[in-house]
């Protein structure tokens, strides 16, 4: 490879002979082919670490023997230790069975994710499996680390990144690829940026899916794009592209464009995530109630939002005269009518009825008010009812958090707290339990999980140390839950030793880290004692109630004690 002496840090490729492999970096190779008339072009990258050398994206079998005699001129196939598949198209994995066949390292292995190790069984390749989210999404290789970064749904749901950060280089996969049937491996200028357009608008799925995989790049001190398709980025077109992508409409988004329905649809949608990560990422339910606000005004042309809640003689009025922190005063009559069952009188207003997640009785009302006579749609109607439904749930919980400063407060404290850790009790469980099942049933996908933590030879120290010390060591542990999680995360003392976490808007892999972190911070010297927990882990399931969603958390946390404790165990599935 050539470069431009003028350029500086950043590289700038002259004329590069594409029949052999092109250095792209120091140690990192281009090493795929060029097909004539093929939209995409499938390029594969070489990082030369010796005898455990790593290839990116192996490749198409179209251009297989390209990619074995340019690997065998820089390093020697045989020195391949390490194949990263991004995903499991056959532009990627196609090349397996040749490689090996020629020559490839038997003992190599396919760097992947679990949600593509499920497809990349079916190969029926030979080479083993190392799964990035089973070693903290790094590999450490002959003084070399490469990171991984998730980039879901780009184009599969396993799909992921690798940067390297000796060099600089982010081997993108199809992050920054491109339609070009033409010859040029390096992008010259942001001409190239048309390329990246009718891609991604094509292929991905919309721009949610593409704001979140930029959101994990953006942070890389990223010197060399080398997507899996298209051409390779260097200099200060890297950031010119990242920013002219993050403003880039796709998938559904575009069709929106011209199709009213999907673009109702996408609003909806749209306004309904917002919501829910309102009520998990806030901690303050006045922000909340503020947020809904400035929603209803921007998507209703509302004037006012308030929201009443609490038991008949403690009602509880949010509004904002005082940002909506909230105080006890009676209600009107129009809103008493709608809590009774009744419909409001008031031609301006639009009242709500919002029930309890069972469905079983009205514990509240919505006030929406408009400048003149309420004339919203039936479609628009039903969005504000399913985003009230999912408000309902945060105000069931503000309430029992008000109930603290009302005369309620002591026997409903008494009633759902262990009194020596202060924690919840076993008995608010279910109650809380099934609130969250209902809430998380009604997202696309599941997105509760259960931790089941047990303390590791507490009997022991009963015995040894004596039951006071016991108690100490009881608080110590829910403290290092308390501090482990989110605010928003429910805790219980399950019983002895016995606690239970129910973690919401989380997939397996947040539920783990929780898990771990609560290990790790438990796991520190207390009173000369070594203490340590073991953890039981399960992610609910579509339809799963939360006593099988427990049982299997508990099913696991037995598994991690007969290995040995001090370790976290995740659940098998519910209908394995």
């Amino acid at each position: 490879m050539d470069l431009d002496p003028e350029a500086g840090d950043s590289l700038s490729f002259v004329n590069p002979d594409l029949a052999g492999a092109v250095a792209i970096a120091p140690d990192v190779w281009w090493v795929g082919a060029m097909r004539e008339g093929l939209d995409f072009q499938s390029h594969v990258y070489l990082i030369d670490a010796g005898d455990q050398s790593i290839l990116i994206d192996p490749g198409s079998a179209l251009i297989v023997e390209d990619v074995i005699a340019k690997v065998d001129a820089v390093v020697g196939l045989a020195n391949v230790a390490w194949l990263v598949c991004s995903n499991t198209n056959p532009d990627v994995v196609g090349a397996l069975d040749r490689l090996v066949a020629a020559g490839l390292n038997p003992r190599a292995q396919i760097v992947t994710h679990y949600h593509d190790e499920v497809f990349l069984v079916h190969t029926a390749t030979p080479l083993g499996f190392w799964r990035i989210e089973e070693h903290s999404w790094r590999l450490e290789v002959a003084g070399r680390s490469l990171r991984f970064e998730s980039i879901p749904y780009v184009p599969e749901a396993g799909s992921f990144v690798t940067f390297d950060e000796a060099s600089g280089v982010l081997f993108s996969s199809s992050l920054f690829g491109g339609l070009t049937p033409g010859g040029e491996l390096v992008a010259r200028s942001m001409d190239y940026y048309e390329a990246i357009r009718r891609y991604h608008q094509h292929f991905i799925a919309g721009r949610e899916v593409l704001s979140h995989a930029l959101s994990r790049v953006r942070p890389l001190d990223v010197r060399v794009i080398a997507p899996h398709h298209g051409q390779v980025v260097t200099g200060q077109l890297v950031e010119g592209l990242m920013e002219r992508l993050s403003h880039l409409e796709t998938g559904l988004s575009t069709l929106a464009q011209t199709d009213p329905n999907v673009r109702f649809a996408l609003s909806a949608n749209r306004i309904m995530h917002r919501v829910i990560d309102a009520l998990v990422h806030e901690q303050r339910f006045s922000d909340v109630v503020a947020f809904l606000d400035s929603l209803s005004r921007r998507t209703t042309g509302s004037t006012h939002l308030e929201l009443w809640a609490g038991p008949r003689d403690a009602f509880l009025h949010f509004d904002a005269s005082d940002d909506f922190a909230g105080r006890r005063e009676d209600p009107p009559d129009d809103v008493v009518r709608v809590l009774r069952g009744g419909r409001s009188e008031d031609a301006n207003t639009l009242i709500l009825p919002i029930v309890t997640s069972d469905l079983s009785e009205i514990e509240g009302a919505a006030v929406i008010g408009f400048a003149g006579p309420v004339e919203v749609n039936e479609e628009v109607l039903s969005v504000v009812d399913q985003v009230i439904g999912l408000v309902g749930v945060g105000l069931e919980r503000e309430v029992l958090r008000r109930a603290t400063d009302m005369e309620l407060a002591v026997w409903r404290r008494r009633a759902v707290q262990d009194a020596l850790t202060g924690l919840r009790n076993r008995a608010s469980l279910a109650d809380s339990a099934r609130r969250m099942v209902i809430f998380d049933e009604q997202l696309v996908d599941p997105q509760m999980a259960a931790l089941m933590v047990d303390i590791d030879y507490f009997k022991a120290i009963n015995d040894t140390r004596g039951h006071l010390t016991g108690d100490r060591v009881l608080q110590h542990v829910a403290h290092a839950i308390t501090d482990s999680v989110r605010p928003s995360d429910l805790i219980f003392r399950y019983g002895g030793e016995e606690f239970l976490v129910l973690l919401a808007h989380v997939d397996l892999e947040a539920a783990r880290s929780a898990a771990e972190r609560i290990r790790a911070r438990v796991s520190v010297p207390f009173e000369g004692l070594t203490v340590s927990v073991s953890v039981g882990v399960a992610t609910r399931e579509r339809g799963e109630e939360h006593e099988s969603l427990l049982g299997r958390a508990d099913r696991a946390l037995y598994r991690a004690k007969s290995l040995g404790r001090d370790r976290v165990e995740i659940a098998t599935a519910a209908r394995s």
